[in-house]
């Protein structure tokens, strides 16, 4: 079992030190998107042997994905199936991640002759607001067109929660024996808030006790939005992820978090910027 987190630029911190202070604590795995592309050799400085997955763009946030027909939007896809193509051996890519279709103005058939064009296995994402049948139909057909550039379902366990948490663990069959990939981060029973594990009302227990049932055995990547001050929520969040899964590594992973809270004092002027602040007033860094 992996542990991950998903990464971007912020303001006031550099990549290689983030990364450099989650690969202390044994973090094996982390999530990029676009937004990585002009800082990737910041990325490569303290990546080291840990693997990557890079997501996709999406619609609700970037007002395109890759299904969508709006010809400006072209150029900007190519690039980055370009970047994916290029840099996948050197970021230690073991997938690429997309959501099902969030675009009103979508194309199934165009989005997955651009999937195809990508040199990484596919995991597909469940988002928030659609249902199991709606998100199977369009995994299926993924599926048939695809073949094996499809590695399996990227399961997004919270937007399963905020869809509807008295049946989140009731999921289709033929999504379960797909499973490849999880995204996990703790929420309400109504708002997808990336919160570290802990700090919402998501019982992830119950959630991991399915995986070994199902003897998953893949990457776990956290998908949070901490604000400035969470660094050990963070830390906290790490341990909860992989104590049901291996006494070793959490018994690492927890010496190491111990050591690392004296250097994160020791270098607390790093953080001066964004210590205190929420994840909405830290902002992303599109430089």
């Amino acid at each position: 079992m992996k542990i991950g987190f998903g990464l971007e630029p912020i303001k006031g911190l550099t990549l290689d030190l983030i990364i450099y202070l989650l690969r202390k604590i044994l973090l094996e795995h982390f999530e990029f998107n676009w937004r990585v592309i002009p800082k990737v050799d910041n990325v490569l400085k303290s990546l080291g042997n840990a693997t990557t997955t890079f997501h996709l763009p999406i619609y609700n946030r970037d007002s395109y994905d890759f299904s969508s027909q709006y010809e400006k939007y072209g150029i900007q896809i190519d690039e980055v199936i370009s970047f994916i193509n290029n840099k996948r051996k050197d970021l230690n890519m073991l997938f690429s991640l997309a959501h099902a279709p969030e675009d009103p103005n979508c194309s199934y058939e165009l989005m997955f002759s651009r999937l195809e064009q990508i040199d990484v296995p596919i995991v597909l994402e469940n988002v928030p607001g659609q249902t199991d049948e709606h998100f199977l139909d369009f995994y299926l057909k993924a599926k048939d067109y695809l073949g094996k550039r499809l590695a399996g379902h990227a399961l997004d366990i919270s937007h399963r929660y905020v869809n509807d948490w008295e049946n989140w663990l009731n999921i289709p069959e033929e999504l379960v024996k797909d499973i490849a990939y999880i995204h996990i981060s703790d929420c309400t029973k109504t708002e997808d808030l990336h919160l570290p594990l802990g700090l919402g009302e998501m019982p992830y227990e119950e959630f991991f006790t399915f995986l070994k049932e199902i003897k998953y055995d893949g990457v776990i990547n956290q998908e949070l939005k901490p604000n400035g001050n969470q660094a050990d929520k963070i830390m906290s969040s790490s341990l909860i992820c992989i104590k049901p899964f291996s006494k070793i590594k959490y018994l690492r992973m927890k010496t190491r978090c111990a050591f690392l809270k004296p250097i994160l004092r020791k270098r607390q002027k790093d953080f001066k910027d964004v210590i205190d602040l929420t994840a909405e007033e830290i902002g992303y860094d599109f430089v």
